[in-house]
């Protein structure tokens, strides 16, 4: 007999922020956030929309930021990049329409002790890394690379980035993504833990490189893809369990 599921937190809009030209900030609110875990920035909720058709659709996005006092949970979209469900629905939300939230679910990375980390991301994981980073220890060595689209898609995070992350603008870079990866990770410990969370494809392209050339311990990869280029989300999905990446 399989468990039930949980069921969603009803929420309500709250605030919608535009963030930049492709991002957007959707607060949600409820009494049902009343039980919500503090502490799981980083980590992700699933959203579950509205439905359409009478079909239910669901769509993980990572935690920016949990306020328990006045019940409100931060997340960001992209827009403007593609079409689907969730990234339709956060283009034209407005305060007061009404969003499910299911989880949270488990964090990517669990070592906060480690003295090494090498962490890349898009636009769709900035807040993973946003998460993460405030959490290790203050004298590893942590090195954060983030490809957002233009300038003025960087965003302010909530730990002094100037110190340990660069922001690679793609509409500004001739240099491919993996060669700066792998400048970037030279001179790291071979047991450095490395944190990737991009479109599949990228990912695959750095791992080998990574363990051939720079020494990685392919245990000490963490890979999250977030999405899939020219595939829908649940397609993806589907994917993923048949060939983890």
């Amino acid at each position: 007999m399989k468990p039930n599921k949980p069921v969603p937190r009803a929420t309500q809009v709250s605030k919608v922020i535009p963030l930049s030209p492709h991002l957007r900030r959707i607060v949600v609110s409820g009494d049902s956030l009343s039980t919500f875990p503090e502490g799981m920035e980083g980590g992700y909720v699933k959203v579950v929309l509205p439905e359409e058709g009478g079909e239910r659709k669901m769509r993980s996005y990572t935690i920016r930021a949990f306020d328990p006092k006045a019940r409100e949970l931060s997340l960001d979209f992209v827009i403007n990049r593609h079409r689907g469900p969730a990234t339709d629905w956060a283009a034209t939300a407005v305060v007061g329409d009404r969003v499910g939230i299911a989880g949270p679910g488990p964090m990517k990375l669990t070592n906060y002790r480690h003295h090494s980390y090498l962490l890349v991301g898009d636009l769709t994981s900035i807040n993973a890394i946003n998460g993460y980073l405030p959490r290790f220890r203050a004298d590893a060595d942590v090195r954060a690379l983030i490809s957002v689209p233009t300038r003025e898609d960087i965003i302010e995070l909530d730990y002094d980035s100037s110190h340990n992350t660069r922001w690679i603008i793609e509409d500004e870079s001739f240099e491919p993504l993996q060669q700066r990866v792998l400048d970037t990770a030279r001179g790291m410990a071979a047991d450095t833990h490395v944190f990737l969370a991009l479109e599949a494809s990228q990912i695959r392209a750095l791992r080998a490189p990574l363990q051939e050339q720079i020494g990685i311990d392919r245990l000490n990869l963490f890979a999250v893809g977030y999405w899939k280029q020219g595939v829908d989300a649940d397609r993806f999905g589907l994917q993923k369990r048949a060939a983890p990446l």
